[in-house]
């Protein structure tokens, strides 16, 4: 056995590999096989205790690598002898590779990889090679053999799988409709082959409702003197998740595939493919084509995708005008009578094309579809993104339940309703999330105060009780009472700075104010956070400071405030707790005319947030977990999530401890 280094750095080949998506992977290995003129290929998946792939093994009747050629087959980079050939050396197969990057891509799904591969000799007699690769070592690998074999010719490529959410998309059971469609244009074109993947066939006539051929308005300058071009659309019965542009030669074997910009939302499944010999011509046709060809051949996909355009538009229109009369002639339609307005005309505009669109979740009974009909009138107002989402689950819902639904809405917008309940599960999220970064080993010790546990908060004050509006964060005292003492615009304040005991001027995190009209008074709150740190009696003294401060400055001495400081921190000191001054009050420490001091910790804290969501979290059957809590810091925190550990994970998260276990 022998190890052999491609001529090319690893951190290039792993570059390109994690942009292929698992379903891209797949169907080059499937590609590779056809190349290899296998009249059967068979794709198996061992799935494990956690439903995720351990081992997959792609399996092909083709005539095998010679092994007087792997070497120069694995060791060469960015090339392949399949540019110039184009086509099978036997059966004339049209060819589907031509970067010579195949065999690498399958590191994007797999820690290690072997090919054994046996090919026939000129003496009819046959000979196995098998070589090895790793992620780790992707630039390398290990050859053994030849060795003699009993036959038949063929390749086995065994994949031990990485354990990615990705990767482990391969055990879906829907994965055979994408790769379906990728492959369609070449399965179309070779009818004698049989793919197989866990056991299905897949057969693209299965799925195909309409196949048709576009018009293309080209100057035959751009043809370079080839042949002119097919555009085919393939419309499927069910979604294949594949709305794209595929370039493939002329025979439909695929070379590239081209990305779109945006379409017209026909609500049908779609595949397109344009089919030209140019596309595998290596004169026209060099790597930088494959990865941008609307560089040189930017004309010709340009009328594609008008020509495809123009065709969705088309379909959009057909089946806007049957759909809407049906609806019509149900009396379920939402609108009635013409516009009053021309505002309402572009409404019923976005939404008969957010309806057609969506169409296919609106159900058959006439109940349930004016139900969804209306639902869908508000979601579109709100998002029209999201309708989809949104009528599933009403379809979901049970007669009673539409009936309290259709109540509500004639009391309340559906948009308020939603707010509302999002508001709760954001909260949840927040409070969830906020916990395991304060509590966890791995981000308690490198959590800051200033930087990153400040500003979080400044977004969510609702932590410290709804009735607070937040008015200043990072103050220093003598701004905390010129601003919240003044309550006039045109008051010119000039009073002496406010400071501690020390001579120095100190600052304070949070002040938050409540105005009470009932008593003409008004509530303050100053709060002071501290990092994962156990409170000690320096802290203490530093809040007691602030409070004397403040309440002892001249301009705040008998006048109608009232004052709360809160010290919050994951421990308390013994020294500290002995200066609770109420049993019935833990955390009070301080309780006279001018002001109170309470000490508290984040777990208390977050606790009493947790108990004002628990009873609407619970009728809303709401459920924080530890990916739940991830999106929503993610989404709103992003930038204040301490490294190098993107997120905790909190006790008891099976989630995330998988997801870091992999």
């Amino acid at each position: 056995m022998e190890t052999k280094q491609v001529r090319a750095g690893r951190d290039t080949i792993l570059g390109y590999v994690e942009r292929a998506s698992p379903v891209d992977i797949l169907a080059e290995l499937i590609w590779n096989a056809l190349d290899a003129e296998a009249m059967n290929v068979e794709t198996t998946v061992a799935v494990g205790a956690m439903d995720a792939p351990e081992e997959i093994v792609v399996h092909d009747d083709g005539h095998g690598m010679p092994h007087d050629r792997v070497h120069d087959l694995f060791l060469t980079h960015g090339e392949s002898w399949k540019r110039t050939s184009g086509f099978s050396p036997n059966i004339n197969r049209p060819m589907h590779g031509q970067l010579g990057r195949g065999r690498f891509l399958t590191y994007g799904i797999a820690e290690r990889v072997e090919w054994r591969t046996v090919s026939a000799d000129v003496d009819d007699t046959f000979t196995e090679t098998v070589i090895h690769g790793m992620r780790g070592t992707p630039n390398e690998f290990r050859f053994d053999g030849p060795r003699r074999s009993t036959g038949p010719t063929g390749t086995t490529v065994r994949m031990q799988t990485r354990q990615t959410p990705r990767v482990a998309s391969l055990a879906d059971d829907n994965v055979h409709l994408p790769l379906t469609a990728r492959l369609a244009a070449s399965l179309l074109a070779l009818p004698e082959v049989k793919v197989r993947y866990r056991g299905q066939h897949l057969t693209p006539q299965t799925y195909i409702t309409r196949d048709v051929d576009l018009n293309l308005d080209l100057d035959p300058v751009i043809l370079q003197g080839k042949a002119r071009p097919r555009l085919r659309v393939v419309e499927w019965s069910v979604d294949m998740r594949s709305k794209t542009l595929h370039l493939c030669d002329e025979r439909g074997g695929v070379v590239t595939e081209h990305k779109l910009g945006r379409m017209p939302p026909a609500p049908i499944h779609w595949t397109s493919y344009l089919q030209w010999e140019g596309f595998r011509d290596p004169q026209l046709m060099g790597p930088a084509d494959l990865h941008v060809p609307d560089i040189r051949h930017g004309e010709l996909l340009a009328a594609a995708q008008r020509a495809l355009g123009g065709y969705l538009t088309r379909r959009l229109d057909e089946q806007k005008g049957s759909i809407l009369a049906e609806w019509k002639a149900e009396g379920v339609y939402p609108y009635q009578g013409e516009p009053r307005s021309g505002a309402e005309e572009v409404e019923r505009e976005i939404f008969d094309i957010v309806a057609v669109v969506a169409s296919q979740a609106i159900g058959r009974d006439v109940k349930q579809k004016k139900l969804s009909l209306r639902l869908l009138q508000e979601a579109t107002r709100a998002e029209p993104s999201r309708t989809n989402s949104i009528l599933n689950a009403v379809l979901d819902l049970t007669d009673d339940e539409q009936e309290v639904l259709l109540d509500l809405l004639e009391r309340t917008k559906l948009a308020s309703i939603v707010q509302a309940g999002q508001t709760i599960a954001d909260r949840s999220d927040f409070l969830h999330g906020l916990r395991g970064l304060l509590y966890a080993d791995d981000t308690k010790t490198v959590f800051r105060e200033v930087d990153q546990l400040h500003p979080m908060l400044v977004n969510e004050p609702w932590v410290f009780g709804d009735e607070w509006g937040l008015a200043l964060s990072e103050a220093g005292l003598t701004r905390v009472v010129r601003t919240l003492m003044t309550q006039r615009d045109d008051v010119e304040f000039a009073s002496e700075p406010v400071t501690l005991p020390s001579g120095k001027r100190g600052r304070v995190d949070m002040v938050f104010s409540r105005h009470l009209p009932e008593s003409e008074r008004t509530r303050h709150l100053v709060v002071e956070l501290k990092r994962p740190m156990r409170l000690t009696m320096t802290e203490f003294g530093q809040i007691n400071n602030y409070a004397s401060a403040i309440t002892g400055h001249p301009e705040v001495l008998g006048t109608p405030h009232d004052w709360d400081f809160w010290l919050v921190g994951t421990e308390i000191d013994d020294a500290v707790r002995n200066q609770y001054s109420d049993p019935a009050r833990p955390g009070l420490t301080t309780n006279n005319p001018r002001y109170r001091i309470w000490v508290t910790t984040w777990g208390q804290l977050l606790d009493q947030a947790d108990r004002r969501v628990q009873a609407f979290r619970s009728a809303l059957e709401l459920v924080s977990t530890d990916q739940t809590s991830r999106r929503y810091l993610q989404r709103k925190h992003a930038e204040f999530i301490p490294p190098p550990v993107a997120l905790p994970m909190t006790e008891g998260s099976d989630t995330m401890r998988a997801e870091a276990e992999r």
